[in-house]
């Protein structure tokens, strides 16, 4: 789907964020946009009091909002975008386009899985969705004379730039999560017992992107925590599990 560029200036939000929420909001018929949550200021609420949240970064920063809804038994939704396609424009302080190129960096669903360590214990919450959405955007960035340090700080080498904006230029697949079965499905077919190995030779066909194996240990860490799958044995040094099917 591609996503017509409009004018943009609400203050502390991107227009990577300020767009989904618009699309998002648009699917709920009467839903209503940045409403007042206890201490917080929720994306969307829907016409029967649901929540969306949509949430660029990490989830660490939703999880206090999300362990309330859940304790309210309100149903929440969390949107987190997989960037399949970024490009780079940069400019000069006045606004002047110097270049223009594609990232070399691709995302896929596997690669995005690690941003839910962060709620792992509230992922079987029957309140609550995850949903990955698959965005092709343009990062704006502007040149500085000098290397330049973030506010946050967050550079370990300082460089001649610094990030202006993200836009969103098309919508792809969608990627729903809630309940047990769902995230079961992600996995590939597997024997009884199986270790991180058996689980990277699995990973590693046609059907999954290449870097998937990768994920591996990853996949095993969440789901153990999740009690998707349970420690059976160690055998040397390695951990072999099943699937809880209770």
């Amino acid at each position: 789907m591609k996503i017509e560029k409009k004018p943009f200036n609400t203050l502390n939000e991107s227009q990577l964020h300020h767009t989904l929420k618009v699309y998002f909001s648009a699917q709920k018929e009467n839903s209503k946009m940045e409403v007042p949550y206890k201490q917080w200021i929720c994306d969307i609420e829907t016409q029967d009091q649901g929540i969306i949240e949509i949430q660029t970064g990490g989830l660490t920063p939703l999880k206090a909002k999300i362990k309330e809804a859940i304790k309210d038994k309100r149903n929440i939704t969390v949107v987190s975008p997989i960037i399949t396609e970024k490009k780079i424009e940069v400019y000069t302080k006045d606004g002047i386009l110097i270049s223009k190129r594609k990232s070399p960096k691709k995302e896929n669903l596997f690669d995005v899985l690690k941003k839910l360590t962060a709620i792992y214990d509230l992922l079987l919450s029957r309140y609550l969705t995850i949903i990955f959405i698959e965005v092709k955007i343009t990062e704006q960035r502007v040149q500085t004379e000098d290397k330049i340090q973030l506010r946050n700080k967050s550079r370990h080498f300082m460089k001649n730039w610094y990030k202006s904006g993200k836009e969103l230029s098309e919508i792809g697949n969608q990627y729903q999560f809630h309940g047990k079965s769902s995230y079961l499905r992600l996995l590939p077919s597997l024997p009884a017992e199986f270790s991180s190995l058996e689980l990277q030779e699995a990973l590693n066909t046609k059907d999954y992107p290449t870097n998937a194996k990768k994920q591996a240990n990853l996949i095993l860490w969440l789901y153990s925590r999740m009690n998707l799958i349970f420690l059976t044995e160690k055998k040397g040094r390695r951990l072999y599990y099943r699937l809880n099917k209770k």
